[in-house]
């Protein structure tokens, strides 16, 4: 008889192990811990005052801390190769920025991981690309800095986050629209840029519009910004179609994570994100700070990025924008 209940309490421990496996397996109960959001860039960057909008409203929904993991360098590409190799879990996910997540793997040989090598989770919001420069530049509107910069070839020294990022592809795309020519010189993430702008240590920058919003009461000059219309936080402010230069720079964050999500561990979070990022109150909170909102969930976020790298693909391989590896 004991011989029998043993048997019994052991293949009834061995269901419940095998049962518990597969709950884990299928995301069952996710999550049930901490989520670490990967960060690619500085503190104080557009990634991070995102995060922060997010982040109550993340903690409430999924009802664990979110714990922000900052990775910045080589334009966000360390933190995306760390992030494509971690384990897909749903414990680990992150912010990217198109069309760095493009270019790099196209034009860096470091680089590991691949554009469609993600499971993408949303689309948040873009931050149209603005030209700034410092406050004691001779040039006022956008026709002037090409002006001087026809006069002086090279001798202009531009900003922007990162090499092979999306604020370097704005900065290429204009000099050849432009037809001048800079210095390009890549910071870490806005956080490092913007000190360097105020304290004159470039004489413009290529950055997100967020940081012109905060820069203009400072006396940081903003002469176009990379919209159809002008924005209602810059109403003084051309577009740079308006100023003489048709195009429309803009960088696009989303949530993505690694390949190989379980299905429930991928509907809870696309159901959960889509959730936030497109409620009034965190489209609010985007706007105040200079964003503009563009929600999607993951179905429509990845199909929106891969049209958007063939796009970019365009402007690397056949402008020969930047060299290809």
């Amino acid at each position: 008889m004991k011989m029998k209940m043993k048997k019994i309490l052991g293949m009834v421990t061995g269901m419940f192990l095998v049962l518990s496996l597969a709950a884990l397996a299928t995301g069952a109960g996710y999550p049930s811990k901490e989520i670490n959001y990967m960060i690619a860039f500085n503190a104080g960057g557009e990634s991070d005052i995102e995060f922060r909008i997010m982040q109550p409203f993340l903690e409430k929904a999924f009802g664990v801390r979110f714990v922000p993991e900052y990775k910045p360098a080589a334009g966000g590409a360390l933190a995306w190769n760390f992030l494509a190799a971690a384990t897909p879990d749903g414990y680990m996910i992150g912010g990217f920025n198109a069309p760095h997540i493009i270019t790099q793997p196209l034009t860096m040989n470091d680089v590991t991981y691949k554009t469609d090598g993600f499971t993408y989770l949303c689309m948040i919001e873009n931050t149209p690309v603005a030209l700034c420069t410092k406050k004691e530049f001779p040039a006022n509107t956008l026709k002037e800095l090409i002006d001087y910069a026809k006069a002086n070839p090279g001798k202009v020294t531009a900003g922007g986050v990162g090499k092979n990022s999306g604020p370097h592809l704005a900065a290429l795309q204009f000099q050849k629209l432009a037809g001048v020519k800079f210095t390009y010189i890549p910071f870490q993430g806005t956080g490092q840029l913007k000190p360097a702008i105020m304290g004159g240590h470039v004489d413009v920058v290529f950055t997100n519009s967020p940081a012109a919003v905060e820069m203009l009461p400072l006396g940081i000059k903003t002469l176009a910004v990379g919209t159809e219309k002008r924005m209602e936080q810059l109403p003084n402010v051309p577009t740079f179609a308006e100023a003489g230069v048709k195009y429309y720079p803009r960088i696009d964050r989303g949530i993505f994570a690694p390949q190989g999500l379980p299905k429930d561990v991928f509907e809870t979070l696309d159901k959960k994100l889509f959730a936030i990022v497109s409620s009034k109150e965190v489209q609010d909170k985007l706007t105040e700070g200079g964003f503009v909102p563009n929600p999607m969930n993951g179905e429509a976020a990845a199909k929106y990025i891969k049209g958007l790298t063939e796009e970019i693909k365009k402007l690397v391989e056949e402008e020969k924008l930047m060299p290809t590896k």
